[in-house]
């Protein structure tokens, strides 16, 4: 799909949870809550190589054209936003680029990074319960953002390099190793995030 300019919504209806899905890589993306009195589960505006979007009892999958590519010269940029009462679970998968995702005024359930995703800035929400954070092998640059006295831990199972955790610059870490913040165990609201290895210049720290 080749549409120089697109808008796209969704009707909210008696959604309540809902499950965004990349497929096959997004580029230059902005992404956030929207209003509360808004009446769309989801809003987007993109230029350039738009996808297609499709809704179906609250899942929202965004399908690019597979000739995407995160650093293509070809300008494309998009926005979307998610309707903020609803409980959200997010699925970034396929070569993922220059995501800017601002989810501090959404509900956050869960969130997987697929395998190459790069340059990905992530500013979370304060947790209900624990919130699980996949984040898969061949990912590289990605920053993932906290509220300043929510804990987090983080379990590396195949290794990673360049890690910084809480602004402890770590470094390499192989399998098996986890590190978690004082106040993890007593903590009912917090972030368990699970490396699967591959990861290159991951940080994970408080806003």
């Amino acid at each position: 799909m080749t549409t120089q300019e697109k808008t796209f919504d969704g009707a909210l209806g008696a959604v309540t949870t809902g499950l965004l899905k990349f497929v096959g890589g997004a580029s230059e993306l902005t992404l956030a809550a929207g209003p509360k009195d808004s009446e769309h589960l989801y809003q987007g505006s993109f230029s350039g190589l738009v996808p297609e979007i499709d809704t179906t009892a609250g899942v929202v999958t965004v399908r690019y054209p597979r000739r995407l590519h995160p650093f293509s010269v070809r300008r494309h940029s998009g926005s979307l936003t998610l309707h903020p009462t609803v409980a959200w679970a997010i699925e970034v998968d396929g070569g993922t680029g220059r995501l800017t995702a601002d989810l501090s005024g959404l509900v956050l359930t869960r969130l997987d990074l697929g395998s190459g995703a790069s340059h990905v800035s992530i500013s979370l929400p304060r947790p209900r319960g624990t919130v699980r954070i996949r984040v898969a092998g061949g990912v590289s640059n990605v920053s993932l953002r906290r509220p300043q006295d929510v804990a987090a831990r983080i379990a590396v199972r195949g290794g990673v390099s360049q890690l910084t955790f809480d602004s402890q610059h770590l470094g390499a870490a192989g399998g098996g190793a986890t590190f978690a913040g004082p106040a993890y165990d007593s903590s009912e609201d917090r972030y368990d995030i699970e490396v699967l290895g591959g990861a290159s210049a991951l940080t994970v720290d408080r806003a």
